[in-house]
């Protein structure tokens, strides 16, 4: 009868305990007639124990706390549901020549709600700080506002219509995180298109700025895709605009 061959990737499954007995005994036969293949079945094994003695002590360590909070937080440590100021999604498609900063202003007219935040729905006044800020803050930068709180820009990125930025406003004092999106064409003023509030968690109050998650990143993500919003822009790129007056085409 002619011998099974025993390539290397049988010897590696035969060391690992993948075979079974009567293949594990026909390459222990194999082994004892071919010591280069001993020799190489001998690396792997050394191999596996060496691996085997570098991590049993890490294995055998417990999770520290922090990990075993973010997973499994505390009852007292559980972020309420999100609370999102109502916007309602557009359609499909929209009425025939209508552009992106017209369908904002509708939607705003018919959904918008005072407060005192500055990030509201509707039109950014001219001169205000928050049309300051949006005009001149580059994106990774955080701002004091004087309602209270920290503004960042997170993005910008082009729409056919303009460009878009995606503003985080952090109030620690509120407990609060604010998420919003502000649009405008060449020749318009900016346009607080939507905004969605979430309760602070403690790694935003802790760390100031965290990435959007929950109700927030998932209610501007439809938004933008319905924009026809691009990549967010480079940071020269986006120097390059805001030293321009937002004047230049979207890319």
């Amino acid at each position: 009868m002619t011998p099974t061959k025993i390539d290397r990737a049988r010897i590696a499954a035969f060391v690992d305990g993948e075979l079974s007995p009567e293949e594990a005994a026909a390459v222990a036969m194999h082994l004892a007639d071919h010591p280069e293949d001993q020799a190489y079945a001998d690396d792997l094994f050394a191999a596996n124990t060496a691996l085997a003695a570098a991590f049993a002590a890490p294995l055998h360590e417990p999770v520290p706390q922090a990990i075993r909070d973010t997973i499994f937080p505390p009852a007292a440590q559980e972020r309420p549901p999100a609370q999102v100021i109502p916007f309602p999604r557009r359609p499909a498609t929209l009425v025939a020549g209508l552009s992106l900063a017209a369908s904002v202003a509708l939607a705003v007219a018919l959904f918008r709600q005072p407060g005192a935040d500055p990030l509201t729905p509707g039109p950014v006044a001219a001169g205000s700080e928050l049309a300051t800020l949006l005009d001149t803050l580059p994106s990774g930068e955080v701002r004091p506002t004087a309602q209270g709180g920290d503004l960042m820009i997170l993005a910008t990125l082009p729409t056919p219509d303009g460009f878009c930025r995606e503003v985080e406003r952090i109030d620690a004092a509120a407990g609060a995180m604010v998420q919003a999106l502000a649009c405008r064409g060449p020749d318009t003023l900016w346009d607080i298109a939507v905004v969605l509030k979430e309760p602070l968690t403690r790694a935003a109050a802790e760390d100031g700025f965290v990435a959007a998650e929950g109700a927030a990143s998932e209610g501007l993500t439809p938004f933008l895709d319905q924009s026809e919003a691009g990549l967010a822009l480079t940071p020269e790129e986006e120097a390059a605009l805001i030293a321009g007056g937002w004047n230049a085409p979207a890319p």
